[in-house]
């Protein structure tokens, strides 16, 4: 079904670290890459309901707040960063976080 390293990684963050159940509440950060698409369309065979671009948010942890009041089930992250703080700060209890790329410290190089 899913072919390739982006693939493995993707099916493995999501269904093997995250293990994600009907219902949950499920963040996707950076869901324009492959690996990113690829939880994205994982992701939608569960359902699927919001998006934001996150670089057009001025306050982080106001945005999470709005889009998940009632907290984040799984986190799938690929960038890190001042995202990954406010994700962490949002997570409800027995959250699952997939760490898959951290590319805002490759950034800073």
């Amino acid at each position: 079904m899913f072919v390739g390293l982006a693939g493995l990684t993707a099916y493995a963050g999501f269904f093997e670290v995250c293990k994600p159940k009907k219902g949950e509440k499920v963040f996707v950060l950076a869901a324009c890459g492959s690996v990113g698409n690829l939880v994205k369309l994982l992701k939608e065979k569960l359902g699927f309901d919001e998006a934001f671009n996150y670089k057009e948010e001025t306050d982080l942890n106001l945005t999470l707040k709005r889009y998940f009041p009632d907290g984040i089930d799984i986190y799938f992250d690929n960038v890190g960063g001042e995202i990954l703080e406010a994700a962490i700060s949002t997570m409800n209890l027995h959250g699952r976080v997939a760490l898959c790329g951290m590319i805002s410290d490759s950034l800073m190089l």
